[in-house]
């Protein structure tokens, strides 16, 4: 079914049980996608042009160095401007697709045809690709929407339970930003997916995405969790999957928008989250690790180069909508000791 989106939006966005070739492009066409699913792609019917390919990309893979041979296989066919590149797999090889669409022949259509949880619900949609850097994630990127977004649920199959896990904190980040609480605890509780939370998750996203395309104001509320969750994937060396220090995230800033005065969540609802989280506790870093990548995040800003730096922070509220305060990366310290005590049981201290 083809979900409602503001008018005007740049993407079509399509959430389907299996995939259908209807959807692909009428016309030329490239295909990058993720080997791991190859073969359901093949098994559903959907063809491979000329030119496939199909790769094994984690996140650090996810760098410039990456796209230089995607650009000259698609010059060596070569692929023209009425062409269109359609990226089949998860939010690091989308991302990737994405930027280098926008970078062949200064900017080519593309379709997401996402393959995980995470990025069925988050990261295909709304127009940001980027690639990251040595000092951080996302340093480099472009905003380039596709042209269409096509989420097929039987990919899903595909995926470990780990990589399905993962994927339920972005939807849990969604619900937050919802102020949808019954619907944060359904997202905890039932153990597989379901076709509405998709759908719900996209059709939010995409009306943020229409007031705020560039991010200047309203749609930096959707890096709730990923202000320290960047910091803790990076400072792990990606032993963390992205969704995971979302998560962890997630739990922070609940904690933290509870120093800064608003109202608390339930202690059920924290405990049910950390009770979530309790299987990554051997996985995270310490807060010292972390705090210099915090330090450099790309949502940082400061009065003058090399000045001490502040973040926008999103802090979720049980009983309203959440709230940006720019904030020191220390601001983060306590709330991530608390939140290792929850996971953890451990004394922490930063």
């Amino acid at each position: 079914m083809r979900l409602a989106t503001p008018h005007a939006f740049p993407t079509e966005v399509f959430v389907l049980d299996t995939p259908d070739p209807g959807l692909l492009p009428e016309g030329p066409w490239v295909l990058v996608g993720d080997a791991a699913v190859r073969g359901a792609w093949r098994a559903s019917g959907m063809p491979e042009p000329e030119g496939a390919l199909w790769l094994s990309i984690s996140e650090p893979e996810k760098r410039l160095d990456t796209l230089i041979p995607w650009l000259e296989a698609w010059s060596r066919l070569p692929l023209h401007r009425d062409g269109v590149v359609v990226a089949v797999g998860g939010g690091v090889l989308t991302d990737l697709a994405g930027l280098a669409s926008a970078l062949y022949l200064r900017g080519v259509s593309w379709q997401a045809w996402p393959t995980t949880l995470l990025s069925m619900s988050d990261a295909g949609l709304g127009g940001k690709t980027g690639a990251d850097l040595p000092t951080g994630k996302n340093l480099v990127g472009a905003f380039h929407p596709p042209k269409r977004l096509v989420a097929c649920l039987a990919f899903l199959e595909t995926l470990p339970q780990r990589q399905v896990d993962s994927g339920r904190w972005e939807l849990v980040k969604t619900a937050l930003l919802k102020t949808d609480l019954e619907w944060a605890k359904e997202l905890l509780a039932v153990p597989s997916p379901r076709k509405v939370w998709i759908e719900r998750a996209l059709a939010y996203k995409a009306e943020v995405v229409h007031r705020d395309p560039t991010e200047q104001g309203e749609r930096r509320l959707l890096n709730l969790g990923h202000t320290l969750g960047h910091a803790l994937e990076s400072a792990s060396e990606y032993r963390l999957l992205h969704g995971e220090a979302v998560g962890v995230g997630v739990l922070a800033a609940c904690l933290l928008a509870r120093e800064q005065g608003f109202n608390a969540f339930p202690e059920s609802f924290i405990e049910a989250l950390a009770e979530r989280l309790r299987p990554l506790a051997p996985l995270r870093p310490a807060w010292e690790q972390a705090l210099p990548w915090m330090r450099r995040d790309k949502k940082a800003t400061s009065l003058r180069m090399g000045s001490p730096s502040e973040i926008h922070c999103i802090l979720p509220r049980p009983d309203g909508p959440p709230q940006q305060r720019l904030l020191p990366p220390e601001a983060w310290a306590e709330p991530f000791a608390r939140c290792l005590h929850l996971i953890t049981g451990e004394t922490a201290r930063a």
